[in-house]
């Protein structure tokens, strides 16, 4: 990455035409913010980047060590002078030897990485609605896995002013919108401001999961997302043949590379889903793409590719 200046500088994405299994889509590519701050991690953490922070000296965060988030906020804190502390799993001893993607960035970019035996007690702790965690100090600012934060509303209502203006240019009057989700943040907030429905799938657990999670950021389910389900069931972070398939086909049609961790399940809902939808169908390309460089790595290793 050291070949794209460190700037928190964010561009307004704009939208091209994709072709997918022979129909036309209209894409937003949200990918093409910032080489750092791309996707919804531009759009979560607008609000932090326009902020002034000199109450605090550490950034704290958590999740998987090839986290999207992990690599924004480590260049984050570095534009903003802070130290970056990352909790996690504790690390494969291959990584650990071999650093690579998301985590060798934010290694980089002075990334202090905590491994914790006792993580998922962590995580619950850190997830609470409540952000009372005096044990990180209160000159630390925690933003919570994947930029789970209230705050966040400030940037994905940005996304959802540009694309009420391009739909209102256009002349279009029925959208749908898809989007993927971890949390679910970026969705719940993209369709409390957003003129047309948002639909999404949920990737790291069902709809119960993220229904739980629309619930900790916004209260009123009539801003709620429609949540699709792909016909077969998935577990988070696997490699699978049709994953890679269906990642390699939209982007060799389109010259455009997609992520490989949260699109490929999406555009199977996308296919499976968008004869149910009416007028024009927009995708948003999230970014992430830095995180390919690991996850193509692990399909090579599983004898995928």
């Amino acid at each position: 990455m050291s070949e794209f200046p460190l700037s928190a500088e964010l561009s307004i994405s704009p939208v091209e035409e994709m072709t997918f299994r022979g129909r036309k889509y209209f894409l937003k590519r949200d990918d093409l913010i910032n080489p750092y701050f791309n996707g919804n991690k531009a759009r979560k953490f607008d609000y932090f980047l326009n902020s002034d922070l000199s109450e605090y000296k550490k950034i704290a965060s958590y999740g998987g060590n090839q986290s999207n988030a992990m690599f924004s906020l480590a260049a984050f804190a570095k534009i903003k002078g802070l130290k970056f502390d990352y909790y996690g799993k504790p690390l494969p001893l291959f990584l650990k030897k071999n650093p690579v993607g998301n985590f060798k960035y934010a290694l980089d970019m002075g990334m202090n990485y905590i491994e914790l035996p006792d993580y998922e007690q962590f995580f619950r702790k850190m997830s609470s609605p409540e952000k009372k965690y005096d044990e990180l100090g209160k000159d630390t600012l925690l933003i919570r896995q994947g930029g789970a934060e209230k705050e966040a509303e400030f940037g994905v209502k940005k996304l959802a002013r540009e694309i009420n203006e391009w739909a209102q240019e256009k002349g279009i009057n029925k959208l749908s919108v898809f989007i993927q989700s971890g949390t679910g943040t970026t969705a719940v907030f993209l369709q409390k401001h957003l003129n047309f429905r948002v639909y999404t799938t949920p990737n790291i657990g069902n709809a119960d999961y993220l229904l739980k999670q629309f619930a900790l950021l916004e209260y009123n389910s009539d801003n709620y997302p429609v949540i699709l389900e792909t016909k077969k069931k998935y577990i988070f972070g696997k490699p699978y043949k049709e994953f890679y398939d269906i990642w390699e086909e939209i982007s060799s049609e389109n010259n455009i590379e997609f992520e490989l961790l949260y699109d490929p399940k999406t555009l199977i809902a996308l296919a499976e889903h968008n004869k149910n939808t009416e007028g024009e169908i927009m995708y948003i390309h999230s970014g992430g793409t830095v995180g390919n460089e690991s996850m193509l790595l692990r399909y090579k290793y599983k004898g995928i590719i």
